[in-house]
């Protein structure tokens, strides 16, 4: 079934209309009509997770004839903007998914509905990871945890050898083979180095691997010996990386051999299938080269407040089949990631993709790099905005970088006060 999205504005009005045209006659005639479902996401074009969503989302719509999901893609850079933008125009999907760091920022706000009725009748609450109680804020549940993770390092070990360096299990070792394989249009590291909310997710990465931390609690540490410590390796590692490149060009250079090393989740490993031919036997997985393995969770999925009682049950019927066991089972041979749901790694999955059982290793011991303080989850998108500042000053000027850690927790304290 083709997928359109719909235009804001148009959407704007039809809500409008439709809401006046409701009030001033009381016709209740679409309680039994067809529903649609808007479902827009940064993965639908994606090959292993957007392949996942489509077959669920085929199933749903094979189980309920008069529900159609309008699933579409929307880049991942303006993705929290973008839906920001809409759900304070009172123009929100039906079903959101989200990067799992904005869902208490949008849970804060009485966007999300909570799903303690819902969650209530299910398996859920026991059979999930234990990072769905980051989908939990004022003793509610808002969410359903799509993914958590721990880093992975992703190398290229023809280009290790042929430096003569050993894979790296340390940071200080990363800075080290990068430097050594650097030249002649080779890369030894990889990284997003123009403004990006991947700025945040990979500097915390060396912070966190290094002992370090955002805050502790309220109290942010950014100036400590650990964190200042990550950032040096942060700044040095970059120093090796190809400038100016968005997320997307790291990959695929690091897929063309341009590139050694690099940081990523587990969802990064799909996209090995798609590596040059020359390099694909040569690109290999292990655990990110820190004494703390950094971790986090990556997605989840949501609904609404505002919606009528017929279409949230259409909405929360989906969330409920993705999250079955089969559909989770399925999750973990489609994208290559351990589901969330307990016991969802299938002997063809680990046939198929071996490094599961490094994922789900790196995922039970992984600590968060994201906060874990109430009021800076629920304004992370500006306080994610200021760490990728910070990162960006390591990668793009010489300023010492005790001085920069000094900045950032002054500016963070400014913005967020300092705890207690």
């Amino acid at each position: 079934m083709q997928r359109t999205r719909r235009n804001s504005i148009l959407s704007l009005t039809a809500i409008t209309v439709l809401g006046l045209t409701a009030c001033g006659s009381g016709d209740t005639s679409d309680a039994t009509g067809p529903i649609t479902l808007e479902f827009p996401s940064w993965q639908a074009e994606d090959p292993a997770f957007g392949a996942w969503w489509s077959e669920v989302i085929a199933e749903y719509e094979a189980q309920h004839s008069d529900v159609d999901i309008d699933f579409y893609q929307v880049p991942f850079g303006s993705y929290v903007d973008q839906l920001t933008t809409r759900f304070a125009a009172n123009d929100q999907p039906e079903i959101v998914h989200l990067p799992a760091r904005n869902a208490s920022e949008f849970a804060s706000r009485g966007w999300l509905a909570p799903l303690d009725a819902h969650l209530d009748g299910t398996d859920i609450p026991e059979a999930w990871t234990p990072l769905q109680t980051e989908m939990e804020g004022e003793g509610q549940s808002y969410g359903v945890l799509l993914l958590g993770y721990g880093y992975t390092l992703y190398y290229n070990a023809d280009l290790l050898e042929q430096a003569g360096v050993p894979v790296p299990t340390t940071g200080e070792e990363v800075v080290a083979a990068a430097e050594a394989i650097t030249g002649n249009g080779v890369y030894g590291f990889g990284a997003t180095t123009q403004q990006s909310p991947d700025n945040y997710t990979e500097l915390m990465s060396f912070i966190t691997g290094n002992g370090g931390a955002l805050a502790d609690g309220s109290v942010f540490t950014v100036d400590t010996p650990e964190a200042i410590a990550g950032m040096e390796q942060y700044r040095a590692a970059l120093a090796q990386a190809p400038a100016g490149i968005q997320t997307q060009q790291r990959n695929e250079l690091f897929l063309n051999g341009n590139i050694a090393m690099l940081l990523d989740g587990p969802f990064f490993v799909a996209e090995l299938d798609g590596a040059a031919e020359s390099v694909a036997g040569s690109l290999k997985t292990g655990a990110a080269p820190f004494e703390t393995i950094p971790g986090g969770v990556s997605n989840s999925i949501h609904l609404p407040t505002g919606l009528d009682e017929r279409t949230e049950q259409a909405a929360w019927e989906f969330i409920e089949l993705a999250s079955s066991a089969e559909w989770q089972e399925r999750y973990t041979e489609l994208a290559a990631v351990p589901a969330p749901r307990a016991g969802s790694i299938t002997e063809e999955a680990l046939t198929d993709r071996p490094e599961l059982e490094l994922f789900q290793e790196l995922a039970d011991e992984a600590v968060s790099i994201y906060p874990q303080d109430a009021q800076q989850r629920e304004e992370f998108t500006r306080l994610s905005q200021i760490v990728s500042e910070a990162a960006i000053t390591l990668t793009t000027t010489d300023t010492p970088t005790p001085e920069v850690a000094a900045s950032l927790q002054e500016q963070l304290v400014r913005e967020f006060g300092s705890g207690s």
